[in-house]
């Protein structure tokens, strides 16, 4: 498992994301038409949003492609107002595990 957004290119040849089925992961919603926006950066071109029972992916229509496993997923806010972006949009933050690595050099 990946904590935080990664780039996702596991894709099928008609473009939809390949699960993990041996591990249980199913999609739950497909959501066509949607934008994804990450941080100031330019907004991305239109894609499928895929909700499986594990992780939230994105699939631009181009074949790029982001995941972002639940867990490291904390909802911020919900936005209508046309002031802060042009459409109604989800705001969320994601998190990063960071491991502090120790590393041994044999010598007792």
């Amino acid at each position: 498992m990946v904590l935080g957004l990664y780039t996702f290119a596991d894709i099928d040849a008609d473009g939809a994301p390949r699960l993990e089925v041996a591990d249980g992961e199913e999609f739950v919603r497909v959501d066509r038409v949607v934008e994804l926006a990450l941080g100031p950066r330019v907004l991305k071109a239109p894609g499928t949003l895929y909700l499986t029972t594990r992780r939230v992916i994105w699939v631009s229509d181009g074949g790029e492609g982001y995941a972002v496993d639940f867990v490291a997923i904390s909802l911020h806010a919900v936005s209508r107002d046309p002031e802060a972006y042009p459409y109604p949009c989800i705001y969320t933050q994601i998190g990063v595990m960071h491991v502090k690595v120790s590393v041994l050099n044999g010598s007792g």
